[in-house]
């Protein structure tokens, strides 16, 4: 009853905190998702434990993590025009997991054109790069909850122009026993307000992930299966999978059999587009593939390694 009363909690503070008339879309450029295992699986990823991308899925589920790791991602998409990095580090402190993140999109090609004699002639090639820089936080509170919370500091640099942002992420695992777990996410909780040097502003509004997780073992083999659903309230009709008014929802599924823990198989779905991908562990090292379909856009392929000490 606690939980289902936390919830509730959330999901209230969730429709005070949006503004319904804010601008739509202003972070998309936090929503590609890191990480080759995560993106593998479709990114349904709230419900999974002890690995340091979860500073970016859920921060509460940072709890489980072991001693120090490590994450490195890079990605460059049609024709190198697009760069994605992402690099993270956690240990054990505070009585918890706290990890640092460094996030990056961006890359050039953005050409300023100028007109001159009555045509319009290209004057200069431009870039474009958003940076957040995060910490993440994530504590055990029971043997059934899980907690944790990240802040980023986020800058954008468009052109000639550029612009500075702070927000918070909060997250919550709840375990049910017998491999069932349960996550509740809201990225952007306040509401993320960039402020852009030209006087002009943008928010990037809250959205609510709920997860839910199921694993099973069966000898040397572990399944696991996962779907997530993320909630905005921006009106999305004419992106989102589903819409009712100006609530919308995008799901995201994934399954992953692995062996030994050692080598692993995974399938998902991204909001639709299939998701596929392999892993393999050894010593230290986790490497993850993953290749995501996309029916509009390029077919790519995504890599990362963690490191464990």
């Amino acid at each position: 009853m606690n939980v289902v009363k936390n919830i509730k909690i959330c999901i209230l503070f969730l429709f005070l905190v949006s503004p319904a008339l804010s601008e739509k879309y202003a972070g998309e450029f936090l929503y590609l998702g890191v990480g080759a295992r995560p993106l593998a699986l479709g990114g349904a990823y709230t419900t999974v434990e002890g690995d340091v991308f979860l500073s970016y899925y859920n921060p509460a589920g940072l709890s489980s993590l072991k001693g120090y790791q490590a994450a490195f991602m890079h990605s460059e998409t049609f024709g190198s025009l697009l760069n994605h990095d992402y690099i993270a580090v956690a240990k054990g402190q505070f009585n918890g997991v706290a990890a640092f993140t460094f996030y990056r999109l961006g890359g050039g090609g953005i050409l300023i054109t100028e007109e001159y004699l009555g045509e319009f002639r290209v004057k200069k090639e431009a870039s474009h790069a958003d940076y957040v820089f995060g910490f993440s936080y994530g504590r055990k509170q029971s043997s059934r909850v899980d907690w944790g919370l990240s802040a980023k500091l986020i800058y954008r640099k468009i052109i000639d122009s550029s612009a500075w942002g702070i927000g918070l992420d909060a997250g919550m695992l709840y375990h049910f026993g017998d491999g069932v777990i349960a996550a509740i996410v809201v990225k952007d909780l306040t509401g993320t307000v960039l402020s852009y040097s030209y006087d002009n502003k943008e928010t990037i509004n809250p959205t609510a992930k709920f997860g839910l997780g199921l694993s099973r073992r069966l000898g040397e083999f572990k399944g696991m299966f996962l779907i997530d659903a993320d909630v905005r309230f921006e009106e999305r009709e004419n992106s989102a999978q589903f819409y009712q008014g100006w609530v919308s929802a995008d799901t995201h599924l994934g399954f992953e059999l692995s062996f030994k823990d050692v080598i692993a198989a995974r399938v998902g779905s991204d909001i639709g587009h299939l998701t596929t991908g392999v892993g393999i562990k050894f010593s230290r090292f986790r490497v993850d593939l993953a290749l995501l379909d996309h029916s509009d856009l390029d077919t790519s392929y995504r890599g990362s390694l963690i490191v464990e000490w």
